[in-house]
C-alpha cells in the first residue's frame, strides 16, 4: 500500500488525502454540536487504497477531536460496513437501513 497523507482543512470543512503533496480526494463534513456529519466523498475509484486511507483517516481524525461520526455519505457507510472495527464513535443507526428520507434515523 502506498503512503498517503491526511490533511484537516477546517476552513473548507473537509479532510483530504494527499500523495506527494497533491490532493487525491476529500470528505466534506459539517459540524453539529458533538457530531461530525460526513456528507460527501470525492476520490478516484471506489475501493481504492486512496479511498480507504481517506475514509479511515477522516473518521479517526474527527473522532479523535471528540466528534461522534454521522455517516450520511454512501461511500462512508460502505466503508464502515466493510470495516466494523472502525465503527467506534460512529452513530451506527445510519448503517442498518433505518435512516429516514432526510438521512436521519426514524422511530420504530
Amino acid at each position: 500500500m502506498e503512503h498517503y497523507e491526511i490533511a484537516y482543512d477546517h476552513v473548507r470543512s473537509r479532510v483530504e488525502v494527499r500523495r506527494d503533496g497533491a490532493a487525491l480526494g476529500y470528505v466534506e463534513y459539517g459540524l453539529r454540536a458533538d457530531a461530525a456529519v460526513l456528507a460527501f466523498t470525492h476520490v478516484g475509484r471506489a475501493g481504492s487504497d486512496a479511498e480507504a486511507a481517506l475514509l479511515d483517516g477522516a473518521i479517526t481524525l474527527l473522532r479523535d477531536r471528540g466528534y461522534r461520526i454521522v455517516p450520511l455519505c454512501p461511500r462512508v457507510r460502505a466503508f464502515l460496513t466493510a470495516h466494523p472495527d472502525r465503527q467506534t464513535g460512529v452513530d451506527t443507526r445510519f448503517l442498518d437501513g433505518r435512516a429516514g428520507r432526510a438521512g436521519w434515523p426514524v422511530a420504530g
